[in-house]
């Protein structure tokens, strides 16, 4: 009984089938089996699989739709794919509407969303064997003609086919940079050529050279990516660094209008012989005086160049003062000699080392002599004293070192000897108000006698004629006593008070002969 129902199931289950196959699946009308199992038809999923071998890799490597679609690995194939004609609807009919393209392995963004499903799924192939390489749809468009690849990915987007914007150029071994990177593709790719493209400037610069190949090929040297105007040349490489004015001076002034002169001569007189004051005597090394700053206002630097530093006047001495001739060839005395002879009054008694007694700030009168280092130092007002009132007519070693040298003696006369010792009473401070020390000699000057004049007592010289220290030697003739008393009249008389002023001693009072009335 059992196994006459066994034999009735294909019968049975062809009484209840929902209606005929899908034309996919026609051939399969007489074959539940092949997709069914008899009232098992959770294992139908297993007999879906075994004929679609694609969709079952795609599911156990989780790629394309059914890989991507969780629900698909889950659930039954039927619950989307109702194969039977009868069936209410067939939940993917993959006609494209409301399809979620971005579970596949190839999401549709930009230009491709406004595309039809059959440009890219051709009818009788399977939506999953569609090609997803660009050049599958894009062959047509390919104007390299196959010279990049197949990788259009590489340059284009899918936000436009003229959109090139992703292809880096620094891979090929030339970046793009400065105005390059605005220059369209084909400026440098003539004829859709790519590979070997020549990178050196001259390839696509050539019209523009205005050297016309006099200055080579390495444009590189002076143009840059930025402009090809308004080249910038690195001079500092060169052996002739621009600095100074010279960096505002044109190429053609040196290399001439159609640089003809390449290798210019470097010596500043080659360009600079017309602003040669000096019509060469000066020799050709501009260098020496004047610098790259400015040709004018030229300086020397005398200290470090020369052995003849420029000190105090000499700094405000004009070079012509002392190089009357060419510098180059005839060096000028170092000796002060040699440029002051003719303001020398000394007429060359003093020798030639002017330096011991002029100094370099200035030639007159001259500071600088040590006299101190002479028999005659100068103290007081000889310290003012001009060299000419001592030495007259530029007679130095010849000048006297007395005072009689210089200072006659008019007020004495000889009186205090000849030659006069004039230090013994006067002063180098001043000649007038003379001081002699009297206390230093044998007679002290006290009340009166300090208020005479020198002449009063000394009326011969003194150095000859020595004066009595006793009072009688100078007051014989103021002496009323008429000698009884002696000659000590400082027995009764005080030296330097009034001759009148008498002062008697007791003894002389008690004398016999005693008589008051001599003392007026």
């Amino acid at each position: 009984m059992i196994g006459g129902l066994l034999a009735l199931r294909p019968t049975l289950e062809r009484l209840v089938s929902p209606g005929q196959l899908r034309p996919a699946h026609a051939k399969l009308e007489t074959r539940c089996a092949a997709c069914h199992y008899a009232f098992t038809p959770s294992a139908e999923n297993g007999k879906c699989m075994t004929c679609h071998a694609g969709v079952a890799g795609d599911v156990r490597a989780r790629t394309g739709f059914h890989g991507r679609t969780p629900a698909a690995a889950k659930q039954q194939c039927r619950s989307c794919h109702l194969e039977h004609q009868g069936a209410v609807k067939f939940a993917a009919d993959l006609k494209g509407i409301g399809f979620d393209h971005g579970r596949t392995d190839f999401p549709i963004h930009g230009q491709h969303r406004g595309v039809a499903c059959a440009n890219c799924h051709q009818s009788g192939t399977k939506f999953r064997a569609a090609p997803a390489a660009c050049v599958a749809c894009h062959v047509k468009d390919d104007i390299h003609q196959n010279r990049f690849g197949k990788n259009c990915a590489a340059c284009h987007s899918e936000s436009g086919w003229k959109n090139i914007h992703k292809f880096d150029h620094a891979a090929t071994g030339f970046q793009l940079a400065g105005a390059h990177q605005t220059v369209a593709c084909a400026d440098c790719h003539v004829g859709n050529r790519f590979a070997g493209t020549p990178k050196q400037c001259v390839a696509c610069h050539l019209a523009n050279d205005v050297h016309k190949g006099r200055n080579g090929t390495d444009c590189a040297s002076c143009h840059t990516q930025l402009s090809w105007k308004g080249a910038l040349f690195d001079h500092g490489r060169t052996r002739f660094p621009l600095i100074g004015q010279h960096r505002t001076v044109t190429c053609t002034a040196c290399h001439g209008a159609k640089n003809e002169r390449l290798r210019p001569p470097m010596q500043c007189v080659a360009c600079h012989r017309k602003d040669d004051v000096h019509k060469g005597n000066n020799g050709s090394n501009c260098a020496t005086c004047h610098s790259p700053a400015s040709w004018k206002g030229a300086s020397f630097d005398h200290d470090r160049a020369t052995r003849f530093p420029l000190l105090g006047a000499h700094k405000r001495v004009r070079c012509a003062a002392c190089h009357i001739k060419p510098v180059h060839s005839v060096k000028p005395p170092r000796e002060c000699a040699g440029c002051h002879a003719r303001q020398e009054p000394h007429q060359g008694k003093l020798g030639r080392n002017c330096a011991a007694c002029h100094t370099l700030d200035r030639w007159r009168p001259a500071p600088g002599f040590n006299h101190a280092a002479t028999r005659f130092p100068l103290t007081g007002a000889h310290g003012r004293a001009v060299c000419t009132d001592c030495h007259r007519d530029a007679q130095f070693r010849a000048a006297g070192v007395t005072c009689a040298s210089c200072h006659a003696d008019i007020a004495h006369k000889g009186r205090f000897g000849t030659p006069a010792r004039c230090e013994t009473c006067h002063v180098t401070a001043r000649w007038t108000g003379a001081r002699f020390d009297h206390d230093r000699t044998g007679f002290p000057l006290t009340g009166r006698h300090a208020r005479l004049s020198c002449n009063s007592c000394h009326a011969k010289p003194a150095a000859t004629a020595r004066l009595p220290v006793g009072c009688y030697g100078c007051h014989k003739a103021d002496d009323r006593h008429e000698g009884r008393f002696g000659t000590k009249c400082e027995t009764c008389h005080v030296s330097g008070e009034s001759f009148r002023t008498v002062r008697v001693p007791a003894t002389a009072r008690r004398h016999p002969d005693f008589d008051g009335r001599q003392l007026r």
